[in-house]
């Protein structure tokens, strides 16, 4: 049922994405093993990131390599190195809006001088919008973080302040 060669594998996946329905058993066996789910596609978010990435580099391999390593750093420094499953995935979003942020404002300083009064309000509205976004990731991000850390309470109440918290009259001094 699951391919047990390259060649095997190569013919499945043509025919999966040609449609072909019988090759959902063997398919779904494949993305039991969760390297799988990422491999063919499961990651949306690289798909994403990548799409902005090529848009952004063109044929320049050197800013393409650049760009995905600078959002894997950004990316592992927002997660830290022991983060939640939701902790990363916020970490993901941050960055990816971070990326939206930047790519807005480049389009727009790239754009500026042969732009009509329509079209510079249009780029000021993307790049109004995408830093919205990118704030409010960061804001979900730290009041995760925030509702994450246990909070200590420590009760101080001793000697006469223990009396008044308890209704006595407190002693005069």
């Amino acid at each position: 049922m699951v391919p047990a060669g390259p060649d095997e594998l190569r013919a499945l996946l043509k025919r999966a994405r040609r449609g072909d329905t019988s090759t959902l058993p063997a398919l779904k066996k494949m993305m039991q093993d969760p390297d799988a789910v990422e491999r063919y596609g499961g990651n949306m978010d690289w798909q994403a990131e990548h799409s902005y990435i090529a848009a952004a580099a063109g044929d320049d391999l050197v800013f393409a390599e650049a760009l995905a390593r600078k959002l894997a750093l950004l990316r592992a420094e927002l997660a830290g190195p022991s983060s939640t499953p939701i902790e990363r995935l916020l970490a993901g979003r941050v960055v990816a809006c971070w990326l939206q942020v930047q790519d807005a404002d480049i389009r727009y300083a790239q754009a500026q001088k042969d732009l009509s009064i329509p079209w510079g309000e249009y780029y000021q509205r993307r790049m109004d919008r995408a830093h919205r976004r990118y704030l409010s990731a960061l804001k979900t991000l730290a009041v995760v973080r925030k509702l994450a850390i246990p909070v200590l309470q420590v009760n101080m109440t001793t000697g006469p302040q223990q009396n008044i918290a308890q209704g006595a009259a407190a002693p005069m001094l």
